[in-house]
């Protein structure tokens, strides 16, 4: 075998997570520029402000990143003149604002920092980003040699971010572990794949135990130890995962039935994504359950439909607003997707519309099949 190196982000999490930007980030310069979604900034801001004071860095300016994450967006970033004189961009936000300073880091060929204020996925650790079109339909990934210089959790903010995003975060999650293991599955693995492979566990299993009383927690704006390890499997655990075993790229192990039957779904007319049925965990946790259905683990499958009842994920195709017609629609835009381009076996439009068909209604776990 070739030689190869791997970096995994490093991170800091807890309440005065930020206190720590000048030990991580002055070695890359002394000026950034603060990119990332309105309200994210809001509530980040005054503590951005306040771990530089005192120091040799300042903020240069607070620039909204848009509404998706584009190469439109990308492009008009990369020409504000704020962003052109910084030395590292601080990535402030959810996964689409996070995904957009990539690739404006990779544009200007200068290093990001990233600050998720909400745990609903791993954008912030990962080296990946997920591109829409304009229009909000699924575009492409661009993968990236490097990921942030640091990630800083500040679980006091995430604390009071509304609960909806740590719901989607935890289907989203759970996916992780069933797709990674599937799609690896037979296979002769370098250790670091193998890693990966091995530490995928820990996303679901943590969530299964901690999952519900962080949800209960966010929704009282506590930042309790729940919480700290649920943002943690979902932001942390997750990203080392995608980058362990997609490390070059030539053979992606991320991919699986969930997150193809999301993108799918996108390109439905009436498929929106910022509805609370529709958010990319919320869909892809219900995305587990065809995954497992498909892959013949039926036991499986009702196990996960009796965690999705206790944090409130989708059970049944209703539950996400789409009918069986609607994934027959796409169920060839699913097959073809290229989350399913490394995976042991053909996955066909008649397995994704059978499944489909399994959990068109409520039926209790032990009575499904």
């Amino acid at each position: 075998m070739e030689n190869y190196s791997i970096v995994i982000p490093s991170y800091t999490v807890g309440p005065d997570a930020y206190e720590k930007i000048p030990e991580f980030c002055r070695l890359y310069g002394r000026k950034a520029v603060v990119i990332g979604g309105e309200k994210a900034m809001a509530a980040a801001r005054e503590k951005l402000l306040r771990a530089l004071e005192g120091t040799d860095m300042e903020i240069s300016a607070f620039v909204w990143y848009g509404k998706e994450c584009t190469f439109e967006a990308a492009k008009r970033l990369a020409e504000e003149p704020a962003v052109l004189e910084a030395d590292i961009i601080f990535a402030v936000g959810g996964g689409k604002a996070v995904d957009t300073c990539k690739l404006v880091s990779l544009e200007l060929g200068i290093p990001y920092a990233a600050f998720p204020t909400i745990a609903s996925n791993c954008a912030a650790s990962s080296s990946v980003s997920i591109v829409y079109n304009e229009d909000g339909s699924f575009c492409r990934f661009v993968h990236f040699l490097k990921s942030a210089v640091h990630v800083f959790l500040d679980t006091d903010i995430m604390a009071k971010a509304p609960v909806q995003y740590l719901w989607a975060g935890i289907g989203d999650t759970c996916a992780k572990y069933y797709e990674v293991s599937i799609s690896a599955k037979g296979e002769q693995l370098e250790h670091f794949r193998a890693m990966g492979v091995n530490l995928s566990r820990m996303c679901m299993e943590t969530l299964v135990q901690h999952g519900e009383q962080a949800l209960k927690d966010n929704e009282a704006g506590i930042a309790s130890y729940d919480l700290e390890q649920a943002a943690l499997a979902i932001i942390i655990t997750t990203g080392w995962v995608s980058m362990l075993v997609a490390r070059d790229h030539t053979m992606d192990y991320n991919g699986g039935v969930a997150h193809a039957f999301f993108y799918g779904l996108c390109s439905l007319p009436d498929f929106d994504e910022t509805k609370k049925e529709h958010l990319h965990g919320v869909v892809v946790g219900f995305g587990i359950l065809m995954l497992l259905l498909i892959d013949g683990r039926e036991e499986e499958c009702r196990k996960m439909m009796q965690f999705n009842q206790k944090v409130g994920l989708p059970v049944k195709l209703s539950d996400i607003g789409v009918t069986v017609e609607d994934v027959k629609k796409v169920a060839g835009i699913i097959v073809k997707d290229e989350d399913l381009e490394h995976y042991p076996y053909r996955v066909t439009e008649d397995m994704i519309v059978d499944a489909a068909k399994k959990l068109d209604v409520q039926q209790l776990p032990g009575q499904m099949f």
